[in-house]
């Protein structure tokens, strides 16, 4: 699935080989800011928030399920997207996360969650 339109996404991820990743595949299709911590991606957010905001759930300082409350409640908020490699997070996420992503996951899917105005099944 190729990108609509260029949107700010802002990635949240504190393994670094997962975010080189992301952020090597996914800056060709975005404007992208990637994070390390969540109380650094929450800095961001207040300051300017993206489009969307990818995080996994499992992050170091901060869980991803704060971060994406903290997020919902800015003047824009912006969509939120989940990823995780704990399924049982996964599907408590999906009931307030649009969409989630488990983990390991294919960029093609991954895109297609950034890309997507409705919630998908992992």
């Amino acid at each position: 699935m190729e990108p609509s339109r260029v949107k700010t996404v802002y990635v949240v991820e504190d393994d670094e080989g997962v975010r080189a990743l992301l952020e090597r595949v996914l800056g060709t299709f975005y404007a992208l800011r990637t994070f390390a911590s969540g109380r650094e991606a929450l800095n961001a957010l207040q300051a300017l928030p993206p489009d969307v905001l990818l995080t996994d759930l499992q992050i170091g300082d901060f869980a991803g399920e704060d971060l994406a409350w903290a997020a919902g409640h800015l003047d824009t908020p912006p969509r939120v997207v989940v990823m995780s490699g704990d399924r049982r997070r996964l599907l408590q996420a999906a009931r307030w996360a649009q969409p989630t992503v488990p983990k390991p996951f294919k960029i093609p899917a991954l895109i297609g969650a950034i890309e997507s105005e409705r919630p998908i099944a992992g």
